[in-house]
């Protein structure tokens, strides 16, 4: 393919990371060209731009349609351009830069408001999408800044080439830097690129110097996220910002009031809670979380047919009321609500366990235990468990309320509605 812009001289390609059949090219001489076909045809886009040399582009990760180019120093122009429309209009955004050749530029992938030019001696950093900058040295004067890299896990921590000093790494945002030891001090380092899986390992190329590979940090970061967010959260032991090679952390996923806890995702699966993982690169994790869904029992007095979410169930005897109180056979709804329920003949004793509750009542007796503790059953000591009929009948109230069941009765219909968490 030898279309537009060629044959003129391309310092720089970018690549929509939406539509990546957009396409854009920095020249040196001739500006800026846009291909929306896959550079099967260009078409120049410098509304705004002046006669500058194109050294770098830079799209916004999130946001494509906003680009950013750096130029070489033509008459009194320079620095910085933006277009927030695909090329078609340029606006220069040069405070603090204004004049100078801007030979690299990075965005942070994760607040694209941030971003970093390289120029003569300076990381310049922008915190307002190019609005205004702040210079920072990197400590030698005589170099240029020819290419920029960001770790896409911690966008604190950027590298910077030059043409005749090597690579530095900043931890802070470049706010200070310090020299890389590759052996390449004073090479030309012409790009830079970082392992998008193992950001501690990067590459570098120089100028009849080949690539150079650093795999410097030992050191990695643990991402956690909740899903969604107000779902619970994710506490880590032990707690840190980085973790050294081979560091185990425990995780612990914690619901938040009214939702469970449903699995892991991303490098980790399964729903084991606490888990481990051992660090031996950078990780991001998941938790997610569910809501809590409620399920509904419906009873009639008189009615031997219960409804469970709305399929029926029929049961040993009905509903009956004695002494103002509800009594019926409890056994189905301890089962429905994922409970079981024991007849101890010779004591008269009926044992019902459900989650965390053990109940204990005696037929005849106003006093049952819950967990290994007497409870009054009523107040009024006629209300106790009987035997009717060859059935063994509970006081419905005190039973559901005990087992952390919400019971509703309407005096109108005579109907029960009990609701709970399976």
């Amino acid at each position: 393919m030898n279309t537009a812009p060629a044959p003129l001289d391309v310092s720089s390609l970018a690549i929509d990371p939406k539509a990546p059949t957009i396409l854009y090219a920095g020249t040196w001489y001739d500006g800026v060209f846009r291909s929306v076909n896959r550079g099967a045809t260009w078409t120049a886009v410098n509304t705004g731009l002046p006669p500058v040399d194109v050294w770098c582009l830079a799209i916004d990760p999130l946001t494509p349609t906003t680009l950013y180019v750096g130029t070489w120093i033509v008459g009194t122009q320079g620095g910085v351009f933006r277009s927030t429309d695909s090329g078609g209009h340029w606006t220069a955004v040069n405070t603090g830069i204004t004049g100078m050749t801007v030979y690299s530029l990075a965005i942070d992938p994760l607040t694209p408001s941030t971003l970093y030019a390289g120029t003569n001696g300076y990381v310049c950093r922008s915190t307002d999408s190019g609005a205004t900058w702040m210079l920072v040295s990197i400590g030698r004067s005589y170099v240029s800044v020819t290419s920029l890299a960001i770790d896409s896990f911690t966008p604190s921590t950027l590298y910077a080439g030059t043409d005749s000093g090597g690579v530095f790494r900043s931890t802070d945002s470049g706010a200070t830097w310090t020299v890389v030891k590759l052996g390449i001090t004073s090479r030309d380092v012409t790009s830079l690129a970082i392992d998008p899986k193992t950001p501690s390992i990067l590459y570098a190329g120089t100028q009849s110097g080949g690539v150079f590979r650093y795999g410097a940090a030992s050191f990695y970061v643990l991402t956690t996220t909740a899903s969604p967010s107000a779902g619970g959260s994710v506490r880590r032991s032990p707690k840190a910002a980085t973790y050294a090679a081979g560091t185990v952390v425990t995780l612990t996923a914690t619901p938040a009031t009214g939702y469970t806890f449903t699995g892991w995702s991303r490098v980790l699966s399964g729903t084991k809670n606490p888990v481990t993982v051992m660090m031996d690169a950078n990780k991001k994790l998941t938790a997610s979380f569910a809501k809590k869904v409620k399920s509904v029992i419906q009873l009639k007095i008189g009615s031997r047919t219960m409804y469970v979410d709305g399929s029926p169930v029929v049961l040993e005897a009905a509903p009956i009321i004695l002494n103002s109180r509800t009594l019926l056979p409890i056994r189905a709804i301890v089962e429905a609500t994922g409970g079981t329920i024991a007849w101890e003949a010779s004591t008269r004793k009926v044992t019902i366990v459900r989650k965390d509750k053990t109940l204990e009542l005696w037929i005849g007796r106003n006093v049952a235990t819950l967990n290994g503790k007497s409870v009054n059953i009523d107040s009024d000591p006629k209300v106790v468990p009987i035997i009717m009929s060859g059935r063994t009948l509970l006081p419905l109230r005190f039973v559901a309320e005990a087992l952390a069941l919400d019971v509703q009765w309407n005096a109108t219909t005579q109907a029960i509605t009990i609701t709970y968490t399976p």
